[in-house]
């Protein structure tokens, strides 16, 4: 034991972790700025549309996100373990289950499409058009990010920030163009179509002519493979985007299209700082699954305790700057145009402290092969969630959808810390 503990202690030395901080801080860079080109167009959309057509874009972005991850169920973060773990060896298996993943993807791509249209055309005449290509360009971005979690697992994180950055720079180059010409819905949301679609184009030419051309002709024993072992983590995936969107639909059908315009606002100021824990987990998750691989569970805890450290102070900082400064922000960027959007914005700003905290804790469950508890706790959560928004949407409105958003993620943090106290984790 004490040689094992000696040479985790090496891995997780300084030239180890400078390198760690070095590919979280490359794909925070590349977040920050992607995001700012993102919140620069939808800010210009979020005037020019007003809230009513804001609101149409919005729920037209959330039936996007709710059935890309379907697209994977999870999978491309199960690829991203496999990979890390092999890269101890001499990565011969990298193309095979890019591969695999890729072709899984897609047959699940297909599935997510055929869904989309009835959804789409179900919807008012002036939104289905947007709906149906808004979610069809969300769909599109999940190759990017599929792309780019094969290049955390070869620990190549700075290539996945690169080609975020790519992704942010071209659906913003086609969306002022698109405004330039025609302020509509629909134009933007071509504009997103068309960005996402060369995004996805780049990050498959990059993989294949940097790294590997991917196996596509997966054996179905292996896709079932990876099917079992993605789809608790799918699942939970699914039901962690259905909670944060149903808020969404159902402020659409109890109230209007400009409340849910301003509940809009309050998400996209607050949902871009999950690009905080979403960096540094992409260099620790795949560090930790190789060193879980060598030495155990136990001995990966310096890592673990210095990442939940510095997520919990920037998730308390941003939280007690957006519950004081928040009405001064919105009146700032928007005036009275989105007065709705203030209480929203301060009670999901109080979210980001347990928020920031569950993006390690749930990667941790994936990283000890407990993705399965992952499923279980966003179940109980979209049911809470659910519930929540059923009470207090009628009541409170856009401000009642981020109460519940609050008290899902304070549950959250509940189940995951109680969980990974376990000593049936522990021991591993």
């Amino acid at each position: 034991m004490a040689s094992r503990s000696g040479t985790l202690n090496a891995a997780m030395s300084a030239p180890h972790l400078k390198k760690l901080r070095f590919q979280a801080s490359s794909k925070l860079a590349a977040e920050v700025i992607g995001r700012l080109l993102q919140f620069a167009l939808i800010y210009v959309a979020q005037r020019l549309l007003g809230p009513a057509n804001y609101g149409i874009m919005t729920y037209g972005l959330a039936v996007g996100m709710v059935l890309a991850p379907a697209t994977d169920l999870g999978a491309q973060l199960i690829i991203t373990r496999e990979i890390a773990r092999d890269r101890a060896c001499d990565r011969s298996a990298a193309p095979r289950l890019a591969g695999s993943g890729l072709t899984l993807k897609l047959i699940l791509t297909l599935c997510a499409v055929g869904l989309l249209f009835p959804i789409s055309w179900l919807r008012p005449a002036e939104a289905a058009f947007a709906t149906f290509i808004l979610g069809l360009s969300i769909i599109e971005a999940s190759f990017v990010e599929y792309f780019g979690y094969v290049f955390r697992g070869l620990q190549r994180v700075e290539f996945d920030a690169v080609l975020t950055l790519l992704l942010r720079l071209s659906v913003f180059a086609f969306g002022l163009a698109a405004l330039i010409l025609q302020v509509s819905v629909n134009s933007l949301a071509v504009a997103y179509l068309l960005g996402n679609l060369l995004a996805a184009l780049l990050g498959y030419v990059w993989l294949r002519r940097r790294f590997f051309i991917p196996q596509l002709k997966a054996k179905r024993s292996e896709l079932l493979v990876l099917l079992r072992q993605a789809l608790p983590l799918g699942g939970a995936i699914l039901f962690s985007i259905g909670y944060t969107r149903t808020s969404i639909f159902l402020l659409d059908a109890w109230h209007n299209s400009a409340a849910v315009g301003e509940y809009g606002v309050a998400l996209r100021l607050t949902e871009p700082l999950a690009i905080i824990p979403a960096s540094i987990m992409a260099a620790v998750f795949p560090a930790l699954s190789h060193a879980l691989s060598q030495q155990g569970y136990a001995a990966t805890r310096p890592l673990r305790s210095k990442t939940l450290g510095a997520l919990a102070l920037c998730g308390l900082l941003i939280a007690a700057a957006g519950a004081l400064l928040g009405p001064s922000l919105i009146h700032f960027l928007y005036g009275d145009q989105y007065a709705g959007s203030t209480a929203a914005l301060q009670i999901l700003a109080l979210a980001t402290l347990p928020t920031f905290i569950n993006y390690a804790l749930t990667h941790f469950l994936v990283v000890v092969r407990q993705q399965r508890l992952n499923l279980i706790f966003n179940v109980i959560i979209f049911v809470l969630n659910l519930a929540l928004c059923l009470w207090l949407i009628p009541q409170l409105g856009p401000g009642g959808a981020a109460l519940a958003v609050v008290v899902s993620e304070a549950l959250l943090l509940v189940l995951c810390a109680v969980a990974l106290s376990r000593s049936s984790i522990t021991r591993l």
